[in-house]
């Protein structure tokens, strides 16, 4: 006898940044009514822009997505115009003290802007924008009342925290001390430069037309592309420039933060053209900011019956060692809904589903967190970086 099909509970998804809206896309393609609710009042009010990688989640960002996103989907690209039509891209990581390559981090690779993907990754969806979430409110077994900062509320009865590193859900999970995430010993400057100079155009991207990076003792240098408005034009080329050191800073943004920058590389300490041009020729004006990286290594949370639970940084908040946040987020997503679809035809109960997917999400969270803190220590082991988990499984999981 087919099991019959159970309602449908009511999901409220906390957070519209990629994991919030891809988990959403997946759930309306499924047949379940989502409502996300986010915290800034348009996209991209608050949240800085930068480049995303996905890898070795690939299948599922495509599975998550309806066909007529996926067709037109090209523009999110950080270049539009780039032929993705590779099986896998060789990523050179350079040893910056003799120039050399050190290694190829080997893998099939997308690059977005993170801005552009979450624009159209939010078309069809019922995304409701200036919503901060202050408290919940439940019964033993009713629905869970979602608080926000306007005084208004909704009823839902799941309510996913999919809202980042400083997500508010774990901190009402788990309490504000342990929820909160922990900095980290390195530090990230990070910012969008529009050099509007051809030949530095062509030459700062020539070590690898989507992203580079070069390995010193004193931290990793990035040079990625941002976005491409003329393919034929250098000057109209848009890049990515990052730093990531070991040590403390205050947050900055700036010309302090590009001050910042630029005088991470110790007068007489090496460093690889093009990465040592790329930064010391940041403007002023650029949009740059220096933050301390922080970390959340997964511990189970209470998840309230079944009635709330946690998916992506949220759930696990990683260093970008090796560019595995999304990917995760994206493994978080496929169990979240493969369990819901169980749900779906009765076989399991909600809270059954919720529990499942956190007996494989909460392991694998935990051990992403910490190899990625372990990724940077043994990357910046400049002499002994080929034995690095980057040069030995690349972008692998």
């Amino acid at each position: 006898m087919e099991p019959c099909q159970a309602r449908l509970p009511r999901i409220a998804i906390v957070g519209a940044g990629l994991c919030g809206l891809l988990l959403a896309q997946g759930l309306q393609k499924n047949g379940f009514h989502v409502t996300v609710f986010e915290e800034e009042r348009y996209l991209g009010e608050k949240s800085p822009e930068w480049t995303l990688l996905v890898h070795w989640a690939l299948p599922t960002f495509q599975k998550m997505l309806p066909d007529h996103i996926l067709d037109n989907i090209a523009p999110a690209y950080a270049d539009p115009f780039y032929p993705f039509d590779k099986e896998q891209e060789s990523i050179p990581f350079y040893d910056g003290t003799t120039g050399e390559v050190a290694f190829l981090a080997t893998a099939a690779i997308r690059r977005w802007s993170k801005t552009r993907l979450r624009r159209v990754c939010s078309q069809g969806l019922d995304v409701s924008w200036g919503k901060a979430v202050v408290d919940m409110r439940m019964d033993d077994d009713g629905p869970v009342t979602l608080l926000f900062n306007d005084g208004q509320t909704t009823l839902a009865d799941l309510v996913i925290g999919a809202d980042g590193s400083s997500s508010r859900i774990r901190q009402l999970l788990i309490g504000e001390t342990a929820g909160k995430p922990v900095p980290s010993d390195y530090v990230l400057a990070s910012g969008i430069v529009k050099y509007g100079n051809a030949e530095q155009g062509r030459a700062f991207r020539a070590p690898h037309p989507l992203c580079a990076a070069s390995i010193i003792p004193q931290g990793v240098a990035v040079i990625a592309i941002q976005d491409v408005e003329d393919p034929q034009d250098p000057a109209t080329f848009t890049f990515q420039i990052a730093r990531v050191w070991r040590g403390k800073e205050s947050s900055c943004s700036g010309a302090e933060a590009v001050a910042k920058t630029k005088a991470s590389i110790p007068l007489g300490a090496p460093l690889n053209e093009p990465f040592r041009s790329a930064i010391a020729s940041i403007p002023d004006n650029a949009t740059f900011t220096i933050n301390q990286l922080p970390y959340w290594a997964t511990v189970p949370w209470d998840n309230k019956g079944g009635r709330v639970t946690l998916a992506g940084d949220a759930a696990h908040c990683l260093v970008p060692s090796r560019g595995q946040g999304l990917n995760h987020a994206l493994a978080d997503i496929d169990e979240i809904i493969n369990q819901l679809l169980r749900v779906k035809t009765g076989e399991v109960s909600v809270r059954d589903a919720v529990v499942l997917y956190e007996e494989e999400a909460c392991p694998r969270g935990q051990k992403a967190v910490l190899e990625s803190l372990e990724d940077y220590d043994d990357l910046l082991k400049v002499n002994d970086a080929y034995n690095s988990r980057q040069a030995s499984q690349g972008f692998a999981k």
